[in-house]
């Protein structure tokens, strides 16, 4: 199925970040991730959009970022092949359009229930460790079937321009996570030991600042703790929040990064980026970190935070410091290794198999509850070409009228006054509907040119200023040699204008069961190539079935007639973004007898 190109929306919340974030801020891991993931699907040729806390919105390397008040307009508007959300799972209650919904998560799950509620609306749970399958798992059994392991990645040419020609220094040690996460153990017990043994060894602190993140009052408390321990330890350097090419340059010019880590990692990052970078490191031989760790001797046993705990830690960072040519060996297959399995490219190689995959597993294990749903969205074509059998169709009369039929017909009574006035010329306008010649009727009362209603036998004479076509397209077996015509009718320098149901109009409205195609944004830029169109949407209603919310609007649609000929559709994106219709629907469709 990799003939597709895929319409991929990543969504997310929490701390505020845009396209060029990690080049110039600190960003989190999970932030820096969303990016650097949506640049590399982009890379593979796939559309990819961002929706985020945005505070610079538009488009970044081959990727549209867009601030989260934005979806709204994009449920209604934007139909995606899949839709992954990042972190915050109560996303999945949005009414967007995707074929595969798929939860990325980058924390231990700590409210199971919240995520219960939510299983109905999720295909795909990913997972960045076995640590983390077992959490996910343990906590919520009914969900092991949908958890798939994936890891987190490294922008490999990024650390590679970050690091060129750094010197590492043997004493200059680094943390870099977050405070709570182990700093405080760090400063109190093992910090003395190491500066007591190397009295010229530097501390450098660095990692992205949360002063005005909301935090539980315990690790704000904590916070203020370290942060007097900070000021009054000696050695102690306060580098603070680094964008991503200097904290590269930090992190690569280190003898050492030491994290004595109390948190239940699931992957971490620092921990993959110094070993990327060639930084020997020592921390805890817990959570995933044994999963992260490339290099046995890196980790320390034990039960982090024991005394125990603390005193192998001292020790180990001691061998390591006292022989810096040795801990620079084992940190070199590390580095190696981690290489090879964490390239952001190779991995969303990995993510487009397997949405092709799970998406082309449906139409096997689901096709008749794809079917009922392409076929309420207006895509009759391609409900029958998955069931390889044409459909019943009721007998339907004239496209019936729009639920605010006088707010459409002033809309396109206006753009047609206004795109005709510009022209300057007198001619008629052109109508090509399904209704009998309602709309055109309509029109003519509200224009003061001369509206005809076109068909075939009877090309307009002389040629027209411009040409509707309204609840025609979606009905035409071939919506190209459609337009085709339509030009063909237009003098030059005329325009079209497109009037297009869209979305789940049988559900809305009776009379929308005879539309062929389901033609959404991307449809009609397809249809109207090498030339600038203006698109609006108006939406008509949300229909909820069972967990499944569907969409109905209109597309309208101006652009000049001429240009280069109309191009094709992609006959597999209304079955990509199609989500299999809830088990009462489709009960509901067998009945009336329309699959």
């Amino acid at each position: 199925m990799r003939s597709a190109n895929l319409h991929i929306a990543l969504l997310t919340d929490g701390e505020p970040f845009h396209g060029s974030s990690p080049e110039e801020q600190a960003l989190g891991g999970s932030e820096t991730a969303c990016v650097q993931m949506a640049r590399a699907l982009s890379a593979r040729g796939h559309r990819v959009q961002v929706f985020c806390r945005c505070p610079r919105p538009g488009l970044c390397q081959g990727v549209v970022y867009r601030d989260r008040r934005d979806l709204v307009q994009a449920a209604g508007e934007e139909r995606f092949d899949v839709l992954v959300v990042s972190r915050f799972f109560a996303a999945l209650d949005l009414p967007l359009q995707a074929g595969l919904k798929v939860l990325w998560n980058h924390d231990i799950l700590d409210t199971p229930l919240a995520l219960a509620q939510r299983l109905d609306r999720l295909d795909l749970c990913l997972v960045l460790s076995r640590f983390h399958a077992q959490d996910y798992a343990g906590k919520l059994p009914e969900l092991a079937g949908r958890l798939v392991g994936t890891r987190n990645g490294l922008d490999l040419a990024l650390l590679d321009r970050a690091s060129a020609g750094v010197r590492r220094d043997s004493h200059l040690v680094t943390y870099v996570s977050r405070p709570e996460r182990g700093l405080r153990l760090l400063l109190e017990h093992v910090w003395p030991r190491l500066r007591q043994a190397f009295p010229d060894l530097t501390l450098a602190l660095c990692g992205y600042g949360v002063e005005h993140t909301p935090l539980p009052a315990p690790v704000r408390r904590e916070h203020a703790v370290i942060a007097n321990l900070i000021q009054h330890t000696p050695g102690v350097k306060l580098l603070g929040p680094l964008a991503k090419r200097e904290y590269y340059r930090h992190l690569a010019g280190c003898g050492l990064l030491l994290y004595p880590c109390v948190f239940p990692e699931i992957s971490c990052i620092s921990a993959l980026e110094a070993q990327a970078l060639g930084t020997p490191l020592v921390t805890s031989d817990a959570f995933a970190l044994n999963e992260t760790v490339a290099q046995p001797r890196f980790l320390v046993p034990g039960l982090p935070g024991s005394a125990e705990y603390l005193e192998a830690f001292s020790q180990r960072a001691l061998e390591l410091l006292q022989n810096p040519q040795e801990a620079q060996a084992l940190a070199l297959p590390a580095q190696a290794s981690i290489r090879a399995r964490h390239d952001w490219a190779a991995i969303a190689v990995e993510w487009e198999e397997l949405f092709l995959e799970r998406l082309g597993a449906r139409t096997l294990a689901q096709a008749p509850a794809l079917a009922a749903s392409l076929l309420l969205s207006g895509a009759r074509g391609a409900a029958e070409a998955l069931l390889a059998r044409p459909l019943a169709m009721p007998a339907e009369g004239p496209a019936p009228a729009d639920p605010d039929e006088a707010g459409l017909l002033t809309t396109l009574a206006e753009t047609l006054r206004g795109v005709c006035g510009s022209l300057g010329q007198q001619g008629p306008v052109g109508v090509i509907s399904a209704d009998q010649g309602r709309t055109a009727a309509a029109l003519g009362g509200r224009l003061p040119l001369e509206v005809r209603e076109l068909d075939d036998e009877h090309p307009p004479q002389p040629q027209c200023l411009a040409v509707l076509v309204r609840d025609r397209l979606e009905r035409s077996a071939d919506p190209g040699q459609l337009l085709r015509q339509a030009q063909a009718w237009c003098r030059p320098g005329g325009y079209l204008l497109l009037c297009v149901a869209s979305g789940a109009w049988p559900l809305l409205m009776p009379g929308h069961l005879a539309r062929l195609h389901d033609l959404g944004r991307e449809e009609i830029l397809r249809l109207l190539p090498g030339r600038p169109v203006c698109l609006s949407f108006l939406p008509r209603g949300l229909v909820s079935q069972g967990v499944e919310r569907f969409h109905a609007g209109r597309w309208l649609a101006l652009a000049p007639a001429q240009g280069p000929p109309p191009g094709e559709l992609d006959p597999q994106a209304a079955l990509r973004r199609a989500r299999p219709a809830p088990p009462e629907l489709l009960a509901e469709v067998k009945r009336a007898g329309l699959i």
